[in-house]
């Protein structure tokens, strides 16, 4: 199945997200605070992917606050994408 995520390249990018974002990819090493916030912000959000080293670094906190909201953490790299083109790339799950 195909799913178009929204990318997050930068903290800069949380500050733009739409509030019905489903499917975010982060390309860089988010904070807590940065998946917190993301969740705040994006309360319909369905889909977390992020590259495999920075999935190992997200704390059972996280996780299990990720859990408890129903949002998906998933393991997956973009190479290639540039969000100065697109801010959106479609993703096989």
């Amino acid at each position: 199945m195909k799913v178009v995520f929204r990318i997050i390249g930068s903290e800069e990018d949380l500050n733009n997200l739409d509030t019905n974002e489903e499917n975010i990819h982060f390309c860089f090493r988010p904070s807590e605070k940065n998946i917190f916030d993301l969740v705040k912000k994006s309360p319909k959000l369905k889909r977390l992917q992020l590259p495999s080293s920075y999935q190992k670094t997200i704390s059972n906190t996280t996780k299990s606050f990720l859990k408890m909201r129903n949002v998906k953490l998933l393991v997956g790299d973009i190479w290639g994408h540039r969000t100065d083109i697109d801010r959106f790339a479609e993703v096989e799950v």
